[in-house]
């Protein structure tokens, strides 16, 4: 077993990423910003991505898609509004702590944070290298 701080790796090709590697931070292997959202890799194995996000209190991000990318959120801690073009129009709703919101790929969306706190959550993609496509 080899280990650091932030990450063990095991002879299986088991890991365990550490508190130090969930830094959310914008980081271009996290697809980039879209707005007020920081995002930040923990990892990436067998076509999936997973990071952290964290959303400020009162902010939002700005349009953009994920390509073909679905997008899974599992809200940690506050609370994210969702604003989604869907097929049918617009859609608005809210996840808050333990939800998990589910964003299919290549819908235009963006997140805001209307509460006081800020939005702590875990994203996944169906990608080993995460897309953000801001479109205004």
């Amino acid at each position: 077993m080899s280990s650091s701080a932030e990450e063990q790796t095991f002879p299986s090709g088991c890991r365990v990423v550490g508190t130090g590697a969930l830094v959310a931070d914008n980081a271009a292997d996290a697809g980039g910003a879209s707005g007020a959202l920081a995002r930040g890799t923990a990892t990436a194995a067998a076509g999936m991505w997973m990071g952290t996000s964290v959303l400020p209190a009162g902010r939002g991000g700005g349009l953009h898609h994920h390509e073909d990318q679905t997008t899974i959120v599992c809200i940690v801690s506050g609370s994210m509004r969702f604003i989604v073009e869907g097929p049918g129009g617009t859609e608005d709703f809210f996840a808050g702590p333990g939800e998990i919101a589910v964003i299919p790929g290549g819908l235009v969306h963006r997140e805001e944070n209307p509460g006081n706190e800020d939005c702590v959550c875990v994203v996944v993609r169906n990608s080993e290298t995460p897309t953000v496509v801001n479109v205004a």
